[in-house]
């Protein structure tokens, strides 16, 4: 039975195995702790609206609401009667282009034959300038609404707005089917990298705030690192809290404005403690511990290897008594003969027995070591009991409780 209960000790730790992370200890800074809301804002260069620069009718969106788009995307088609003139203009400007090099080329060769004057010449010369003046100007604005003019074949009302930086769709500002004019806003877009958080402290630790300080704003089980930029000139009226403002440095995804989350303030002097990873620390047997291997972790694939090929040969005969025991079990003598059964079971394995009851507990290759939580900050907790560089189990410590858990139980027999 113990054997049974060992192999199925064994088959736990190699299946849980790839979800056991194992880090070292490190030194961190650890301050003093101030815990506080904070609310996820946007300053406003931050933000930017779409508009449309010439009055049309707005044909279509190609966004929605918290959509994510690049510079250049498209945001919106408008039909606009502005942009088909500035097109046509531009391509009547060409045809006057042709002609007027025509008469330039023209004068020039009846000025060499001395039937043109120098006056003649330079009026060929000063309206060809004029008309290709008016048309790199109906260029510069064609290519500033996204319209290439070398590609213009035809003239065109369609006029496609686009983003003109990365960000997400806050709102639609028009319905669709409106009648807009010139430089009208139709979409809100939020940059990404431009989230901030304001803390709320009580006017006496903020005027005592320093220049130096780390933050960390906690979302559920997400974390993101915050710099503080400085403390806001004013109160917030509703709580009469002071406020400091802080930058998300990690803010890489939208989050959602107006949104208020936990934030974790880092306030020097700051101390050097040995650090593990929150995830690693659990109680056990009333007690703070950590995981940390054995030594038998690496070998322990080996040993298992050879325990099967030494075993192999009394496999049948060891089921055979496993079986006797068990029909002695259900006899109802077992409650009664508790440490009978055992000798039998001794007598049964001789040596071998004995050993794998001895060397049950090395089958799981973690030990607990008992710690002291000094403070904590982010991810990471300061304590006593562990130096740096020492090894320890940061994730999957479930897997390594439960099977120390398996093991206790197995081996005293309950």
């Amino acid at each position: 039975m113990k054997r049974k209960i060992t192999l199925i000790l064994l088959a736990a730790a190699t299946l849980f195995a790839a979800d056991i992370s194992i880090d070292e200890a490190v030194e961190k800074p650890f301050g003093k702790r101030l815990h506080t809301n904070a609310k996820i804002v946007q300053l406003s260069n931050q933000r930017q609206q779409i508009v449309s620069r010439l009055g049309g009718h707005l044909e279509a969106y190609y966004v929605e609401p918290g959509a994510t788009v690049r510079k250049g995307a498209k945001i919106a088609k408008v039909h606009s009667l502005e942009l088909s003139k500035m097109t046509a203009e531009y391509l009547g400007l060409g045809k006057k282009i042709e002609a007027a090099r025509e008469r330039l080329a023209s004068t020039k060769r009846l000025f060499e034959k001395g039937l043109a004057s120098r006056q003649d010449l330079n009026r060929e010369q000063i309206a060809l300038a004029t008309i290709e003046s008016a048309r790199n100007s109906l260029a510069s604005q064609l290519e500033s609404l996204g319209i290439d003019p070398a590609r213009l074949k035809e003239a065109t009302d369609t006029l496609v707005i686009r983003a003109h930086s990365d960000g997400v769709v806050s709102r639609l500002l028009v319905p669709l089917h409106t009648n807009l004019g010139a430089e009208t806003p139709i979409v809100s877009l939020v940059r990404k990298s431009g989230y901030y958080a304001i803390a709320y402290i009580s006017v006496e630790e903020a005027l005592k705030i320093p220049k130096e300080v780390r933050g960390e704003l906690r979302i559920g089980d997400e974390t993101f690192d915050c710099r503080y930029l400085y403390l806001l000139p004013k109160v917030d009226e509703e709580t009469q809290r002071a406020q400091m403002l802080f930058w998300i440095e990690s803010s890489d995804r939208p989050l959602l404005l107006n949104a208020f989350a936990e934030m974790e303030i880092d306030l020097p002097p700051l101390r050097r403690f040995v650090a593990v990873k929150r995830s690693a620390l659990t109680m056990f047997a009333g007690e703070w511990v950590l995981f940390t291997p054995t030594g038998a972790e690496t070998a322990h694939s080996e040993h298992d290897e050879a325990e099967r090929d030494d075993h192999g040969g009394h496999r049948d005969h060891d089921d055979h008594e496993a079986h006797g025991d068990h029909d002695h079990d259900e006899s109802g003598k077992e409650e009664e003969h508790g440490g009978h059964d055992d000798h039998e079971a001794h007598g049964a394995h001789g040596e071998a027995g004995g050993h794998e009851e001895e060397g049950h507990h090395d089958e799981v290759p973690y030990e607990p070591r008992v710690v002291t939580v000094i403070t904590t900050f982010g991810d990471y907790a300061a304590v006593k009991g562990i130096e740096a560089g020492e090894r320890y189990v940061s994730d999957g410590v479930y897997f390594v409780k439960s099977m120390l858990l398996k093991s206790e139980l197995g081996g005293h027999g309950h």
